[in-house]
């Protein structure tokens, strides 16, 4: 059994070009397509889904800080 870390090179490549098929295809993106993209294209839209991400739990933080105030005002009012 190998150790944490004890990864070849290759294997790695491998690893991550798998996880990023993986979530395109989450994404609804075709497979026919993935295949077709240049590595350019798989950067915007890793980058892409990845502000996309962002701006949600950006979203959800505000909300909840707006949900928890508006309780702390109630209470004291």
């Amino acid at each position: 059994m190998r150790a944490v870390g004890d990864t070849s090179t290759q294997e790695a490549i491998i690893y991550t070009y798998w996880l990023i098929v993986l979530q395109f295809l989450k994404l609804g993106i075709a497979w026919e397509a993935i295949q077709n993209f240049t590595e350019t294209e798989v950067n915007m839209i890793l980058g892409v889904q990845a502000a996309i991400d962002q701006k949600q739990q950006d979203d959800e933080v505000r909300s909840m800080a707006q949900s928890s105030g508006n309780s702390m005002m109630k209470a004291m009012g």
